[in-house]
């Protein structure tokens, strides 16, 4: 019995034993897997890899000069001229409206505006790329050159830029070219607009000023060019117009008096630009062809005083008498004029000429040494209620005009730039008198210039073109007689 026990604790003890060491076994298999699976993952972030060496870069044969990307932006061609260079934009003090009457007596010919004016000659536009010159374009107009950021042309597109003592269409040709050469090298940054006037209308290309991009120069230059194309209707077309003053000036012109160039820049210092150009042809709308003399006149006392004049005649049978003989020459010599202009651009279309503009229907009169009969006049001028001196504006009325809507809009900003050409004929002439020089369109935009201390030259334009027929009164009279006789 005590042999079986022992066996069968023996027994008991080896299974005790296997059961051991099987589950020891067991679990170093398990572990190893685990260890297997753990080991086979790769670390994130932790591979490394090999560096390959670095080449060394082949150098250029040709050397390159680098340059800023600033630098690097398309620049408009230059045109090289030893003329005129405009001189940078001032900074200006300016009162309140009304204010600087109270600061100094309005100047006559021997005084001047630009006590308003300081010669700091710094000025600071709001400009958002004025520190690197981004948007600042070099202009050349006709050799009055300037730099800015902001500009405006103003051209003269009435028929007096066609008139044939300054060289007709041809002169009006070269007008546009330079114009596109002007708008054609503008950066696309630089803001810009053009206004064309002609008398009492002002257009302008776009109500405010925009950029020079490839478009817009596209667009104001067909534009442009699409202005005195068909010379039978010269100047502004019919619905171009379309400029309306932004605001009400308190000055001694009245508005429907500020008529071509003097409206044309109104429109354009309302946009308040850097600089400006004005190329026009004459300084009023009244401009006599013997003297040469300009003023701008005041249409409603001209027409009072027309009537004043008539009334004083009728009162006289003498002067009643004396009146209907004058209308009725009056009145013959026109009808004479229109048949003279017909007459003589047939024959300009037969040679294949463009036609004569003409700035009224008496200048062809003046052309073929006809003049006109001299209106009767009141022995005293007083009697009749009104001087012919009262119905137009002086030179003063016209320049605090001028300055009072440059204030107006520029207070803190700044003068701007002001340059002035006026285009010129080869066959123009004026009086040696003091007084009638002043009253001169040349004599008026030089002293006008020398006071905001702009630029001003001549554009000379292409020889005058004379006529082709020397016609006589008879000749016409005849010819008007003929014409009427086969109509009947």
């Amino acid at each position: 019995m005590e042999v079986q026990k022992k066996k069968k604790r023996i027994a008991n003890s080896s299974a005790a034993i296997l059961s051991i060491a099987a589950h020891v076994i067991l679990f170093l298999i398990a572990g190893g897997v685990v260890a297997l699976k753990y080991y086979q993952k790769e670390g994130a972030g932790f591979q490394v890899e090999t560096q390959k060496p670095k080449l060394e870069r082949r150098k250029l044969q040709m050397p390159v000069k680098a340059q800023p990307f600033m630098e690097q932006m398309s620049k408009p061609k230059s045109r090289s001229t030893s003329r005129i260079t405009a001189n940078a934009p001032q900074l200006v003090n300016i009162p309140e409206q009304g204010e600087y009457v109270k600061m100094a007596p309005m100047p006559t010919f021997k005084g001047g505006y630009t006590n308003f004016v300081q010669m700091d000659r710094t000025l600071e536009f709001n400009s958002k790329y004025r520190d690197v010159s981004f948007g600042v374009s070099s202009v050349n107009f006709f050799g009055t050159r300037g730099k800015a950021e902001k500009v405006v042309v103003i051209v003269d597109a009435s028929k007096s830029m066609l008139y044939d003592d300054r060289g007709g269409v041809d002169s009006y040709l070269k007008v546009q070219q330079d114009l596109k050469d002007v708008i054609g090298n503008m950066r696309s940054a630089t803001l810009f607009n053009v206004v064309l006037f002609d008398d009492d209308e002002v257009a302008l290309f776009n109500p405010h000023m925009v950029p020079a991009t490839p478009t817009a120069k596209t667009n104001v230059l067909d534009w442009v060019s699409s202005i005195n194309t068909n010379l039978d209707y010269v100047g502004l077309p019919e619905g171009y117009a379309n400029y309306t003053p932004k605001r009400a000036y308190e000055i001694p012109m009245a508005n429907n008096d500020i008529t071509g160039w003097l409206k044309g820049f109104q429109a354009a210092i309302e946009q308040k630009p850097e600089i400006v150009f004005l190329l026009t042809s004459e300084w009023g709308n009244v401009t006599s062809m013997n003297y040469g003399i300009s003023y701008f006149l005041k249409q409603d006392k001209f027409k009072e005083y027309q009537k004043k004049r008539i009334d004083f005649f009728l009162q006289d049978e003498d002067f009643k008498e004396e009146w209907d003989g004058y209308l009725a020459e009056y009145d013959e010599l026109r009808t004479v004029a229109i048949k003279m202009l017909e007459l003589e651009n047939q024959a300009r279309y037969a040679a294949e000429m463009q036609p004569k503009v003409v700035r009224d229907w008496d200048e062809i009169l003046y052309d073929n040494k006809i003049e006109l009969p001299d209106a009767p006049l009141a022995g005293d001028q007083e009697s009749v209620g009104m001087m012919p001196v009262e119905t137009r504006y002086t030179f003063d009325e016209v320049l605090q005009s001028f300055f009072v809507i440059v204030m107006d809009n520029y207070r803190q900003l700044g003068f701007p730039s002001l340059n002035f050409v006026l285009l010129q004929g080869s066959g123009s002439s004026s009086t040696s008198a003091e007084t009638a020089a002043m009253m001169t369109s040349d004599a008026k935009f030089k002293n006008l210039n020398n006071m905001v201390g702009g630029r001003f030259r001549y554009l000379k334009g292409e020889a005058k073109i004379n006529n082709l027929l020397d016609q006589t009164i008879e000749d016409v009279i005849d010819a008007i007689q003929m014409a009427s006789g086969e109509e009947l």
